[in-house]
């Protein structure tokens, strides 16, 4: 009881202290946050309890851990030790919190993200960051210290306290060293966030398509911390830096199309543009991909309708990677995702940002704080975003809402959007624990059986929900754009790391198809990085600023498609294919023609990679 009095004191502490820091953010942009409701305002103070609280839990933990051994050796010079480090850890995070809090202003000026390692990285060069600064700069980061100072003086005086420990029975001790794992397991689960799958995390905090506002809801400790280890790579700078710049600069821009021409397969500009994004689909599962038969038969019929490319790749394996891809055709890494830093993931370029005057939409029956999916979409300006949150009323298994039910209401939701309107659907059904409401009826002898008929599940929802809206007032000036997030293993039992494991299906779709690529496959070699280019290509919108994806519909020879996987990448050309695993450090598969094509494609691979990644670094 003691000490538990001590710890409410704790949180409660930092609770305010960490308010004081967002009402000091605030009165540094108040012509930004005056354009705001009040309603608006308010809901930052309940969207920053969480991350709040997991800061303060990893602080606890030290803390129960130091007075755990206070209690136990029951010695006057130790107790005093102790509870000078306590005291001293937390005037330590007082002060480094005013510190980030400051930097952050002044960054936020510049930069508009909060303080990461990019910023953090400059202090290599301190007399750059000295020199840059302003007169304001100091002033800031003074009144930032002065605030902090004033928190000290009140942890001492109404937080800390005397930790001197008393000799207590057998029995006392022994409950006292139950109680250690009992407290470190609440804090734990503070810093968590929780009992859900998901751990917390920036997600969590994002609540408004403005920016500024989500960002004052994340928590700045536990923001740069999480930045800094996720970006633990690149203090070593490029991991695929095997060869000189020029050569791999050469290599890239000869890849870049040359040719401008288009083969137009919409017969609109300004069509409406519906993603059914299919959870974990592999291409084994449609039988005109080379996959099993019967399996996807509703899938099957909108072929015959509509554009099929039969040539087609995921970049990465999860959905989370799959976003960042498709929206924003940027490759995927063994290591880092740069859908999970947000810092860089808010630069790049999105497809909804290319559509000028599209109203966006997003819709999922999980959880989007999933790889900060959440964070992502409203970072990048979509107009709405609802994931599980908001469709608690429907019938829901372990991971959320049921495809059947979710391709329903999301029939609904399309009927009041603004056309023209960019709009998406995320399937969950196919996803482990596979726990779909409907009938087990394949088997391929396989323990790949459950999911498998999960996606012969989703493939009925799919092909109900197209016949559904084919009377929809919206419906006959729609493209649908109908892919896999990322493949998964199948009956078939594809290798790890080989082209095949990740061939996805992806189809178009609709009435704005010209009749002349109706129930046409398409053959050319791409993967999810291509569609946002291929896409803006039929609407004559400008897609330079996609570096890496490419125009389906333009005649290019030379064409490539990146694939990562754990710990290893690899790389897919017309003619031959490339796999590394880099925790080996082996060769998991090569296919080429000749041992010329052999090495070539191997170089194509690490040059390709050596260039993503210098990328990334930018970002």
């Amino acid at each position: 009881m003691y000490y538990l009095k001590y710890f409410i004191k704790l949180f409660v502490f930092w609770l305010i202290y960490f308010f004081v820091n967002r009402m000091f953010f605030v009165a540094n942009y108040l012509d930004e946050f005056s354009k705001f409701s009040s309603d608006e305002l308010l809901k930052i103070i309940p969207k920053s309890f969480g991350l709040d609280i997991s800061f303060v839990a990893y602080l606890a933990v030290i803390i129960s851990i130091l007075l755990f051994f206070n209690v136990i050796t029951l010695s006057k010079r130790i107790n005093l030790i102790v509870g000078s480090f306590i005291y001293w850890l937390n005037t330590f995070f007082i002060v480094v919190s005013a510190l980030i809090i400051g930097g952050e202003i002044s960054l936020y000026a510049e930069w508009g993200t909060k303080l990461n390692f990019n910023a953090i990285r400059h202090f290599s060069n301190p007399s750059e960051v000295f020199l840059t600064a302003t007169i304001g700069n100091y002033i800031t980061m003074i009144l930032a210290i002065l605030i902090a100072i004033f928190f000290i003086k009140i942890y001492a005086v109404y937080v800390h306290q005397d930790f001197s420990a008393k000799r207590n029975s057998f029995k006392g001790l022994l409950l006292k060293i139950v109680k250690l794992p009992l407290s470190l397991g609440i804090f734990l689960l503070l810093i968590r966030g929780g009992w859900q799958e998901i751990p917390i995390n920036l997600s969590d905090a994002y609540f408004s398509n403005h920016i500024i506002l989500n960002d004052l809801a994340v928590n700045p400790n536990w923001n740069l911390i999480q930045n800094v280890l996720k970006n633990q790579s690149n203090f070593k700078g490029n991991p695929y830096k095997k060869h000189s710049k020029e050569m791999v600069d050469k290599f890239f821009s000869s890849i870049k199309e040359k040719n401008d021409s288009t083969t137009y397969i919409l017969n609109t500009k300004k069509p409406n543009i519906i993603f059914v994004l299919l959870e974990s689909w592999s291409a084994d599962n449609v039988e005109s991909l080379g996959g099993l038969k019967g399996i996807t038969p509703h899938f099957k019929e909108l072929e015959s309708e509509g554009l099929l490319f039969t040539n087609f790749y995921s970049n990465g394996w999860t959905s989370d990677q799959g976003m960042s891809s498709i929206f924003s055709s940027f490759p995927v890494f063994p290591y880092v995702s740069i859908i999970n830093q947000t810092d860089k993931a808010r630069k790049l370029p999105s497809l909804n940002k290319s559509l000028k005057g599209y109203h966006s939409s997003y819709f999922f029956g999980g959880q989007l704080t999933y790889g900060n999916i959440k964070g992502y979409l409203l970072t990048q300006g979509f107009d709405i975003v609802k994931d599980e949150a908001y469709f608690k009323h429907l019938p829901s298994g372990a991971l959320g809402v049921h495809d059947e039910h979710m391709f329903f209401n999301f029939k609904e939701e399309l009927k009041y959007l603004p056309e023209p309107f960019m709009s998406t659907l995320f399937t969950i059904s196919s996803h482990s624990p596979f726990d779909f409401p409907g009938e087990h009826k394949l088997s391929f002898n396989s323990k790949e059986d459950k999911y498998v008929n999960s996606v012969a599940y989703t493939d009925q929802c799919l092909g109900d929900f197209i016949e559904s809206v084919k009377n929809e007032h919206w419906y006959n000036n729609t493209l649908f754009v109908i892919v896999a997030d990322h493949s998964h293993n199948s009956p078939i039992k594809r290798r790890f790391a080989e082209k095949e494991r990740f061939k996805i299906p992806m189809l178009l779709y609709g009435e704005v198809l010209d009749p002349n690529y109706k129930g046409f496959h398409w053959d050319v070699l791409g993967s999810h990085i291509d569609i946002a280019p291929s896409l803006l290509a039929q609407l004559d919108i400008d897609a330079t600023c996609y570096q890496f994806g490419n125009n389906l519909f333009n005649n290019s020879e030379r064409r490539y498609v990146p694939y990562s996987f754990p710990n290893g990448y690899g790389l897919i050309s017309n003619d031959a294919s490339y796999a590394f695993n880099e925790g080996y450090y082996r060769q998991l598969e090569l296919h080429a023609s000749d041992s010329i094509e052999m090495k070539k494609i191997k170089e194509e691979t690490e040059m390709y990679f050596q260039f993503a990644f210098d990328s990334y670094l930018i970002y």
